[in-house]
């Protein structure tokens, strides 16, 4: 049997099952403090604001890391991935986990829904 389903249809479905495998009240995120900024200019050290780890509940040293975004400046200027950028790199078990059921199909719908949730900026999906 064949069953035909719009691609908006099929964008809410993907959606819903993001918003379950990822519940924006349990997310947290911290700009990593290593490497740190540092701007010769000024001598002063910071956060490094072109990346930005996402996880569930309390931050556990990265074992509930569920995907980390990175702006273009946190990339060498001469790399090929500053035209991939910015980007979402989402960690294995849930990209496996939503490759199993949509393939590909997902990473337009997640796009959108880090800009709404978090308001950044994604081109790829990785």
């Amino acid at each position: 049997m064949k069953y035909i389903i719009t691609e908006s249809r099929l964008d809410r479905a993907i959606v819903d099952y993001i918003n379950k495998l990822f519940p924006i009240d349990e997310i947290n995120h911290i700009i990593p403090y290593i490497p740190y900024d540092y701007d010769e200019e000024t001598d002063e050290e910071g956060d490094d604001e072109n990346r930005v780890e996402f996880y569930i509940g309390d931050y556990d040293e990265g074992d509930n890391t569920i995907f980390r975004w990175y702006d273009c400046d946190y990339f060498y200027y001469d790399t090929d991935v500053r035209n991939k950028c910015p980007l979402i790199a989402i960690e294995h078990q849930y990209k496996r986990e939503l490759d199993g059921f949509f393939n590909d199909l997902w990473h337009e719908p997640f796009k959108k829904w880090i800009m709404e949730n978090f308001d950044l900026p994604v081109k790829t999906v990785e």
